[in-house]
């Protein structure tokens, strides 16, 4: 509904004396209330009919509805009531354009889009502003198959295309509109018959002719009973137009006196005080008649007009000629705060328009729009939203050629992040909803457009790489093809595989600029070793899962000892279809006879027969590097255990800020913070909690980064270890301490590691002989004094890895906006957590119903990967409000670690199973683990008891 004047009127007289209460003063009270009840029920029957009829598929008006099929209200005898208006609709669409190449694409994508929402009228395009060749090559190239017809009018010159200003412009030109609609038509590609303009297109006085803008995207089919229910405000109106921004109560863009030059001074116009029956703007649907009367006067208005207040001479016209414009919100929207273009549809569709096309109930709404304009789609405020802009005249010219990269369109997460994040930069959600609308329906037709009309003129077929972008205060690409003339492309070096690499920018670094392990660099290969047992074939499974969610850059190996060739090749399989970037080394198994050298002899021995399965890991390295097929080429290695998730990607070498613990918050945002998905989080830093002064996260020969391990292992490498390193009797306590109390992960560079490898190994052997083979923990020994020796001194960070350590961040827990166990799907992942999570010790909290949730490796089943096991169940939001309403960081520590690693682990198993599981999987979140359970097999059908119990605790089953 348009905003209604505001009736003038006299405040009531106040009464001095009280009214004395009598019985007729009750009788009136009585029939008041009566009234009053009438009024009441008869408003709610209009409401809830009104309602009802909210959407284009309503009967009862006369008019067709979307589909095409009449709705025909019948009176009481059943007899069928035809109105006036019973079967109208648009007749006739116009547009006028000039014969740029980027007028033909804005002319192509308008008639597919059109014909696509279903119209079946006729189409005209009126050409002006070109030479006679030049709108013969504008018609050779058109589509036949939307079968526009064109019109040519010489005469007309165009010095500018559109007209108005800022916001409000159009290309709509009623110059060339009234020489084809007023007479006989004399265009050239006509049929050179002198037929008066009814005639020709078999129109009546009152049919409808739509006038739209040649850069209109049209969305949904035009419906004239929506249109005339929608602009309700003036019955039975003869033009209806897009309700403009220039409105104003009381106002009006040109002033009295430039009006009265402008006009006779008999004009109707000259009375008006309020504008609001004409403030409208192009697309336009007339009847012929009216049209008729506007267009002389809207002809005299152009010339008076500058060109900034051209897109007024229709309004103004129908203004002098008294025909009120039926305004509407619907017919074309382009601005996402305007109060006068009926966004409504935004937030009332319940599909995602980023990933299919509105239809059935979505697209019957009464609000979704006819068509957008596609001028000028930015938000630049929103910082998830900033590279997704549009811009109808920046798309390159050549967009319609066959070899034509398409647009780059956003995936269905813009949406989601529209929709359900709070923004930081305190842009509305409403905004940003309309944004993403909007850009995903421009770049979805452009693209639909150019497929559709390439699949007729290249026959041999054509290119589908989407990859122009459309970004704010970015320069917009002259071309769409990949080397052609002015291409944003590098030429050299060539490329021989994969997409082209853009010109690098200044200022901006590229694939070559970044160090081993930076962000964005793939110069870094990361490493796990495992055993063949089941265990570890789910554990590693789940790595990789995680590893690709991310978008971790880099390669990934698992090194797997001690499988027989039946699980070899049963694991090859597997892999190349549930984890293709995941490599495969295999090697002997080296748990019980590793080979090894004392520090005083070079002949090799064997130790005794021992069962230690992580002498796997240094002899797996060692073998690895020396004969890993493909051999290790990068610069970088970070080397992993199996029980590791990605949570984010892990990098190092990025110079990111260094801090301690207390200083993370730093509360210096401009410097330290950035906005991601809507949430304001410090860049990736580092917790230091070393002695040092100056600290880098700078990997190089002779400097490694690693997750400190000072709490649990101190120096107890370096502890009787005189016999097994003399050269380590010199590292002090302090050093120990500093550079090699260290875990995993280790960053490293290739070099090093093949330096110290050897002794790697000879010394876990050593170390666990000396201390009587009682120590897990030898083999994380035999590693810091094999660097000690080499003088491989590491940078310690307590945020590499979550583990619930002692020596890990835990802070980032207290400066968490959200709930992070509220979604039982998706895990909330900080920019201040640690890129990983280590499996490594288990995590513990209650809900409000008493109940206990716990994650730990040890109680996961061997099967749990099996298209039928359960998921694992998700705790409610209670488990984190209880521990925040502790103000405990190591109770919320507990809730956070439980919550993420059972979300980000059944992320592994849903991306797993829909892999491998061609016949679906089962999606039941429902493994409650429980303490101290184990079964090394989940059977569904005969589930072990305590965990159905566990199960049945959380949510019972069945009625």
């Amino acid at each position: 509904m348009l905003p209604q004047r505001q009736n003038s009127g006299k405040r009531p007289a106040s009464s001095h004396h009280r009214a004395k209460m009598n019985v007729r003063n009750v009788v009136l009270v009585v029939l008041g209330l009566i009234f009053a009840l009438y009024m009441y029920f008869n408003l709610r029957f209009f409401a809830t009919t009104t309602v009802s009829t909210n959407s284009i598929e309503a009967t009862g008006k006369g008019w067709r509805s979307f589909n095409g099929v009449p709705n025909k209200p019948t009176g009481d005898d059943g007899d069928t009531l035809v109105g006036a208006s019973a079967t109208r609709q648009v007749k006739h669409l116009v547009f006028t354009s000039t014969c740029r190449d980027i007028d033909f694409v804005h002319a192509e994508v308008l008639a597919f889009t059109l014909r696509r929402t279903g119209y079946e009228g006729n189409v005209t395009e009126l050409l002006y502003g070109c030479t006679s060749e030049q709108a013969s090559e504008f018609i050779r190239k058109k589509d036949p198959r939307h079968n526009v017809q064109t019109r040519h009018y010489p005469e007309v010159s165009a010095v500018n295309t559109t007209f108005g200003e800022k916001l409000l412009k159009t290309t709509l030109n009623p110059v060339v509109l009234s020489k084809w609609m007023l007479g006989s038509d004399a265009g050239e590609f006509s049929d050179n018959r002198a037929v008066p303009f009814e005639e020709r297109y078999a129109l009546a006085s009152d049919d409808f002719v739509m006038a739209v803008d040649s850069d209109a995207i049209f969305t949904k089919k035009l419906d004239m009973w929506n249109l005339m229910a929608e602009a309700n405000d003036v019955i039975n109106a003869r033009i209806y137009g897009q309700d403009a921004s220039w409105y104003w109560p009381n106002r009006f863009p040109l002033t009295d006196e430039q009006l009265r030059s402008i006009l006779p001074t008999n004009s109707r116009a000259l009375l008006l005080d309020d504008w609001r029956e004409y403030a409208a703007i192009a697309p336009f649907v007339a009847e012929v008649s009216a049209w008729q009367e506007i267009l002389p006067t809207a002809v005299d208005l152009w010339d008076k007009l500058t060109h900034e207040q051209r897109y007024l001479a229709v309004p103004i016209a129908a203004a002098h000629e008294k025909s009120l414009i039926g305004v509407s919100g619907v017919l074309s929207v382009h601005h996402y705060p305007s109060r006068y273009q009926n966004w409504d549809f935004v937030d009332d569709i319940k599909h995602n328009p980023c990933e299919e096309l509105a239809e059935g109930k979505n697209l019957a709404l009464s609000s979704y729009p006819i068509s957008i304009r596609a001028l000028n789609f930015t938000l630049p405020q929103w910082i998830d939203g900033r590279d997704w802009s549009f811009f109808a005249n920046d798309v390159p010219l050549d967009f319609f050629s066959c070899d034509a990269w398409m647009m780059h369109q956003p995936t269905g997460y813009l949406w989601q992040l529209a929709t359900h994040t709070n923004g930081y930069e305190r842009v509305p959600n409403i905004l940003r909803r309309r944004h993403t609308m909007s850009v995903c329906l421009a770049m979805e037709a452009y693209n639909s457009a150019s497929e559709n009309y390439r699949s007729r003129v290249c026959p041999t077929g054509f290119n589908h790489n989407r990859r122009i972008p459309m970004e704010f205060e970015k320069k917009a690409w002259s071309t769409a093809v990949a080397l052609a003339q002015g291409t944003e492309m590098e030429e050299d070096p060539s490329v021989y595989f994969g997409d082209y690499k853009r010109k690098k920018a200044l200022g901006v670094s590229d694939q070559n600029d970044l160090k081993p392990g930076q962000e964005g660099s793939e110069e870094l290969h990361f490493v796990f070793t495992t055993s063949c047992d089941a265990y570890q074939d789910w554990q590693s499974e789940a790595l990789a899962q995680s590893f690709a969610r991310v978008g971790q850059r880099g390669a990934l190996t698992r090194i797997v000892s001690g499988c027989s060739d039946d699980a070899v090749k049963e694991l090859l399989r597997r892999t190349q279809k549930s984890s293709p970037h995941l490599r495969i080394h295999v090697t002997r198994d080296f748990r019980s006879l590793p080979i090894f050298k004392e520090v005083s002899d070079d002949v090799e021995k064997a130790s005794t027969p021992d069962d230690y399965a992580p002498y796997n890991k240094p002899f797996g390295l060692r073998d690895w590097l020396d004969s890993a097929n493909p051999p290790v080429r990068e610069e970088l290695v970070v080397v992993l255990d199996p029980d590791f998730l990605f949570i984010r990607p892990f990098a190092v070498n990025t110079g990111g800020r260094v801090t301690t613990a207390k200083g993370v918050d730093s509360g210096n945002y401009e410097r330290d913070a950035e906005v991601v998905e809507g949430m304001r989080q410090y860049k990736r830093f580092f917790v230091y909690a070393g002695t040092r002064d100056n600290v880098s996260d700078t990997v190089a020969d002779g400097v490694a980064v690693a997750q400190r391990w000072s709490e649990y292992l101190g120096t107890a490498a370096f502890e009787n270890s005189t016999s097994i390193c003399p050269e380590c009797a010199k590292v002090s306590k302090i050093d120990a301490s500093e550079y090699y109390a260290v875990g995993p992960p280790y960053a490293i560079t290739r070099k090093d590691l093949t330096k110290l490898m050897d002794d790697y190994c000879n010394m876990t052997v050593l170390k666990r002989e000396q201390m009587k083979r009682e120590h897990w923990m030898s083999e994380m020994l035999g590693y810091s004094l094999a660097a000690a020796k080499h003088n491989v001194k590491h940078t310690t960070f307590d945020n590499l890895a979550l583990g619930n350590k002692a020596d890990d961040y835990s802070g980032f827990v207290s400066l968490m906006k959200g709930n992070p166990c509220e979604d039982p799907i998706k895990p909330i992942i900080p920019g201040e957590a640690p890129p990983l999570l280590h499996g490594c010790h288990s995590y513990e909290s209650d809900d409000d119903r008493g109940l206990k949730w716990m994650f730990y490796k040890n109680l996961i089943p061997n099967n749990i990967f099996a298209c039928d096991s359960w998921l694992l169940a998700s705790p409610p939001a209670s488990v984190w409000t209880l521990a925040k309403r502790s103000r405990n960081t190591q109770n919320m520590l507990e809730a956070y670690g439980v919550c993420t690693s059972i979300k980000v682990f059944n992320q592994a198993l849903v991306d797993f199973k829909t892999k491998m599981c061609p016949n679906g999987f089962n999606q039941n979140r429902r493994l409650r683990l429980v303490k101290d359970v184990r079964q090394d097999l989940l059977k569904v059908g005969k589930v072990h008891q305590a965990w159905q119990d566990a199960a049945q605790e959380n949510a019972r089953e069945g009625a």
